[in-house]
């Protein structure tokens, strides 16, 4: 079973990022090779901001010990949220910047596609 896991949701304010993050580690742990893609607000898991609110984005930082190297990142939404390649390079994972085209044939590839 393939799933990508997609996360639109701001890591502020809400748990919708932890709790993908949370299925997307339960995923690799079962050895079912999940995907991540950031789309949106949830490219804001790339920044390492604090602010007033935990920030979910610390758990990427994780994600390589269950196998999970691969993020795919909205180059819109980068470009959208104001997201510098300074802040990408600080990523733990591999970041692949997609176009929208791109974006749609990722989804196509997996047999279940999860949106927090």
């Amino acid at each position: 079973m393939s799933t990508l896991v997609v996360i639109q949701s701001t890591p502020y304010g809400n748990t919708n990022a932890k709790d993908a993050l949370d299925v997307l580690l339960t995923l690799a742990a079962f050895e079912q090779a999940p995907g991540l893609l950031l789309q949106g607000v949830g490219v804001h898991l790339l920044t390492s901001t604090q602010g007033p609110f935990k920030h979910a984005g610390k758990m990427l930082a994780a994600l390589p010990m269950y196998d999970v190297e691969q993020l795919y990142v909205d180059n819109s939404a980068i470009a959208a949220q104001g997201i510098s390649q300074t802040q990408l390079a600080q990523c733990p994972l591999d970041c692949q910047l997609l176009d929208q085209p791109a974006i749609g044939k990722l989804m196509a590839s997996y047999q279940h596609v999860l949106v927090f």
